[in-house]
């Protein structure tokens, strides 16, 4: 029996792992730093990366894959209706699997991010709110949606996450869907 393609992806997780440990506790990233926290040779790194810039792509990438596997797992026939119920849902998934989005988020986002996440997001954002990705201007709404939501994110970080997450999804849910007049006339979280 091959067991190459286990220990490839092993290493390459490994590697990956490494790279968020260190990014997260703000420690310098190089490739040497990387390759010694994961236990790893330099050469075998390159074997995985060709660089530190396509490792922060393809760490990035398989981040918001880990969130999409866990978000088909939870919602395999579609998201609830209850807007309180998805944000608690959706809360335990991001719980699990969401801080190092929330860790980049908080940190500025690079535009190359920003991509991924508008790719990532799009399927999701026209279920909640009924939208078509076709229709003229979806691209601004998608966009003004990821930007309010970091922001809102990023926020929520500096603040010590004093809002459990649930409730910051309901808020974000609530500002991205109504605007800030529709938000200041919602009940509070604990009244919905």
């Amino acid at each position: 029996m091959n067991r190459q393609p286990e220990l490839t992806e092993k290493t390459r997780r490994a590697i990956t792992d490494a790279y968020w440990k260190l990014l997260m506790n703000r420690e310098k990233l190089s490739v040497i730093s990387i390759s010694k926290s994961a236990g790893v040779n330099r050469s075998t790194f390159y074997q995985y990366f060709i660089d530190m810039e396509d490792l922060r792509d393809k760490a990035e990438m398989q981040m918001l894959e880990d969130v999409k596997k866990k978000i088909s797992q939870v919602f395999p026939q579609g998201f609830p209706m209850s807007l309180k119920d998805f944000a608690k849902i959706y809360a335990g998934i991001l719980e699990d699997e969401g801080e190092k989005l929330f860790f980049i988020i908080s940190n500025g986002l690079n535009s190359g991010f920003v991509d991924k996440l508008k790719v990532f997001y799009a399927p999701i954002f026209t279920k909640l709110f009924g939208l078509d990705e076709d229709m003229p201007n979806f691209d601004y709404a998608l966009t003004f949606s990821i930007s309010a939501i970091s922001g809102v994110v990023s926020k929520w970080y500096q603040d010590g996450k004093r809002l459990s997450l649930d409730e910051l999804l309901y808020n974000c849910y609530w500002l991205v869907s109504s605007g800030i007049f529709g938000f200041a006339q919602m009940k509070p979280y604990s009244e919905a």
